[in-house]
């Protein structure tokens, strides 16, 4: 790489885009037609938090979102290509707190690897308090998590049919 704008193609192919690389989009949906509404619902949640904000309030962040849900489809059409028959696969993710709203991506993951053909055979809660929990009051994270509201980590087992 001789620039940053070098990296460009990267940032738009990483999985989990980077929040710079899509907080001005205008708005981003997911690329499936899967019928869960409360993941929808938490886009829509998300979208309407801080308008004012422009691309630091909830429309940036609902992209952000949006576009880790459409990238986590692409992993698990991929993971259904790419496993043998009955096999497994460990999926380690972490929840988030985006502007306040919870945003339980182990249990999203599942919904939508179900959604490409997989199986969940169990979401596993192996550390219910995960590094940086200290930091979810922090304006510049989460505006203000909800009391109660913690980050935690889980591995969801997926298994190809």
């Amino acid at each position: 790489m001789h620039s940053p704008k070098d990296l460009k193609p990267l940032e738009e192919q990483n999985f989990g885009k980077f929040w710079q690389t899509v907080r001005e989009d205008e708005h981003i949906g997911l690329d499936f037609p899967i019928k869960d509404s409360e993941i929808s619902q938490c886009l829509k949640t998300l979208r309407g938090k801080n308008s004012g904000r422009g691309i630091y309030g909830g429309n940036g962040w609902a992209n952000y979102a949006a576009s880790y849900f459409n990238d986590c489809y692409r992993f698990s059409k991929a993971a259904k290509f790419a496993l043998r028959r009955r096999g497994t696969a460990l999926v380690v993710i972490g929840n988030s707190i985006l502007q306040g709203v919870m945003i339980p991506t182990d249990c999203f993951l599942a919904k939508i690897a179900e959604f490409a053909g997989l199986e969940v055979v169990d979401i596993h809660i192996p550390r219910a308090t995960r590094v940086g929990n200290s930091i979810i009051q922090s304006k510049v994270r989460v505006a203000k998590a909800g009391k109660g509201q913690q980050l935690y980590e889980a591995v969801v087992e997926l298994r190809k049919r």
